[in-house]
């Protein structure tokens, strides 16, 4: 979700470089198998060549960072805006088992539940891939916002990449697998008709505490849009993914959430999971056909 409900890259992810300036370092530097030239638009930081030959089974959970084993559950609190009132945000995020093949690359489906208030406001699916460099990509996004426990309308979905055409998003790297401070601004991701996100480096082997537990070793890394890149300062600890996220003065809701709770669901606990992204997926073939009506269906590891 291109960003986050905690959505990775909604909002997704101040330097300002100069591209012949940073270019010179950015084969050491970008994730690895970056296309050290970059794009046209330096604000969009740095790309990778994608070759669906370079990716592997995401479940294998190489990146320390961002993991993708299934079953893997987060609880996250804080707070958000909603007009002019700041109230309670609770997010859980669980990775199920559930794969799409989408440009020829398998991504696993990571389930996001926002509650407000105590009210669900919005549920969806980040598609989430592993190249054998160990960084993790976004494929692709679908999610759907609730009044009232009500399904009112979905963000713009989109499943693989276009260029940003045809209803198709333009995909990058999530969580690269390396992150030091010369490492400069990497392009994320972005869903049709939008600029997009991008991430870089704010520092590297912090220590941080959350009502969770302290973790050493942390990335903290800014994301936010192209051309206002400074939303939100997150903090990845290693075995974990995001423990923290702290906003910034681009972030539209002011969204606050640190780690609660980290567990790893039972055998039952999976397939429910799993099973309500399967029907987020029925119910989105539905609602924008024009995206999910003629593509294979997904699947659970193993089924």
């Amino acid at each position: 979700m291109i960003a986050c409900s905690f959505r990775y890259a909604r909002d997704l992810l101040c330097m300002l470089f100069v591209a012949a300036a940073v270019m010179s370092v950015a084969t050491a530097c970008t994730p690895s198998g970056a296309d050290s030239s970059g794009p046209p638009d330096a604000d969009e930081g740095t790309t990778v060549e994608f070759d669906p030959a370079n990716f592997v089974d995401p479940t294998l959970d190489t990146n320390p960072f961002h993991p993708l084993r299934p079953g893997l559950q987060w609880v996250r609190g804080g707070t958000t805006e909603v007009g002019s009132r700041v109230v309670p945000l609770e997010v859980i995020s669980t990775m199920t088992d559930v794969i799409r093949i989408i440009d020829g690359v398998p991504a696993i489906a990571m389930l996001d539940q926002s509650t407000d208030s105590g009210e669900i406001s919005q549920q969806g699916i980040d598609y989430l891939a592993l190249d054998k460099d160990g960084n993790v990509w976004i494929m692709g996004a679908y999610a759907e916002d609730y009044e009232g426990g009500q399904y009112t309308n979905s963000d713009t979905p989109y499943l693989g990449d276009g260029g940003g055409e045809g209803g198709l998003g333009r995909i990058g790297i999530l969580s690269p697998s390396t992150v030091t401070m010369d490492t400069p601004r990497w392009f994320i991701a972005s869903a049709p008709d939008e600029k997009g996100s991008v991430g870089q480096p704010v520092s590297v082997g912090t220590t941080t505490c959350v009502p969770f537990g302290c973790y050493d070793n942390v990335r903290v890394v800014q994301e936010g849009n192209v051309g206002a890149p400074d939303n939100e300062n997150k903090y990845y600890a290693p075995g974990v993914g995001v423990v923290n996220n702290i906003p910034l003065d681009a972030s539209l809701h002011q969204d606050t959430f640190v780690l609660l709770n980290f567990v790893e669901l039972s055998a039952a606990g999976l397939a429910e999971a799993s099973q309500t992204a399967l029907d987020l997926e029925a119910h989105a073939r539905i609602t924008n056909p024009d995206v999910y009506g003629s593509v294979p269906d997904a699947y659970r590891v193993g089924s």
